[in-house]
């Protein structure tokens, strides 16, 4: 059976807290997200909260870059090191002036000023190691004009996250692949699941023996989005946002059509296991297991203004509808630990 077994309220300040990651380091657990007045605007910046007994959380750092910095993600590279990789739209997101930046800190606290990484327009999405190697995941459009954008993804390696070098292209540009998780198995398959721009109710995963530059296609009959993968008790599970106006899901009354998942994976396919009360401008998760043996999750939601859990919050009035990333309202951060089957 799977189920939420506690859940905690990361940052609730009126402010568009969104896009997180999830790390256990330094016997603490660290909660990445961007901080911003909405969805998109140019102050997003990116931010890190802490905590030691997975209750109380604090702020433990901001890292800001000219633009909209967005999407922070974590990686532990031992002991002493973590690094955030995050992206900004200089100018802004109607610029479509995309850079990629990286930084490096001791102790979460405090952070080297951020290098900027590969060339414009590419987003690094998710970073996982495997065999002394980074792997990265890395998406590019060509075009100013999102209704004219094509997606393609790539993957590349790098030793130091600083240089980058490109191993292969993954599916079709018509595909529409961008935001991506990858599973490295103990026998060397890696699977990769991925977000279709293009595909309206499916996902893609992608299937390849080392050296990981011949990939198998399959298409999943179900929306993820903003995918993150860890393995459980010899499972691998992912989660990520699902869409459940799509499927049809009408298990919490509440919902708007976004909301989260959790999936189990397998060679092909994905069996969903737990659907979270999540709603309105919300996932985009972090997922990890923590030494103790503990499936802890980060993500974001507005459910406690849909349930009435806090007053209403006051809305801005948007200049365009959400769907085109104008809409400024509160967000949540939250943290929650699971049981999975």
């Amino acid at each position: 059976m799977a189920r939420i077994l506690r859940q905690v309220t990361v940052v609730r300040d009126g402010m568009h807290n969104a896009f997180t990651d999830l790390a256990y380091w330094q016997g603490a657990y660290w909660v990445s997200y961007r901080k911003g007045a909405g969805h998109i605007s140019i102050d997003g910046e990116a931010v890190l909260s802490v905590s030691v007994d997975r209750t109380r959380f604090r702020e433990a750092a901001r890292v800001k870059m000219p633009g909209d910095n967005r999407d922070p993600k974590l990686i532990c590279l031992d002991e002493e090191h973590l690094s955030m990789v995050f992206p900004s739209w200089i100018g802004g997101s109607e610029k479509r002036n995309l850079q990629q930046y990286v930084s490096f800190s001791s102790d979460g606290f405090i952070w080297q000023e951020p290098v900027p990484i590969l060339p414009a327009n590419h987003w690094l999405w998710r970073v996982r190691r495997h065999a002394e190697l980074f792997y990265g995941l890395v998406y590019s459009f060509n075009s100013s004009e999102l209704k004219e954008r094509w997606w393609r993804l790539e993957i590349m390696t790098s030793s130091d996250l600083l240089h980058w070098q490109p191993l292969a292209y993954i599916g079709d540009p018509h595909d529409g692949m961008n935001e991506a998780d990858i599973f490295f198995r103990n026998d060397g398959e890696a699977w990769l699941i991925s977000r279709s721009e293009v595909r309206p109710g499916q996902s893609v995963m992608a299937i390849a023996q080392p050296p990981y530059t011949d990939w198998e296609i399959v298409y999943l009959p179900t929306t993820i989005h903003c995918p993150v993968m860890t393995e459980y008790q010899g499972e691998v599970y992912l989660s990520g946002r699902r869409m459940a106006d799509i499927e049809g899901d009408d298990t919490f009354p509440f919902l708007d059509r976004a909301s989260l998942g959790v999936w189990r994976v397998e060679q092909g396919q994905v069996e969903r296991v737990l659907c979270i009360p999540a709603t309105g401008d919300c996932a985009y998760p972090g997922m990890v297991v923590d030494p103790e043996g503990r499936v802890c999750l980060s993500y974001y939601s507005q459910h406690a203004y849909h349930m009435g859990v806090v007053p209403p919050p006051f809305r801005l009035e948007a200049k365009a509808p959400y769907n085109q990333g104008s809409l400024l309202t509160p967000n949540d951060v939250y943290f929650a630990e699971l049981e999975l089957p």
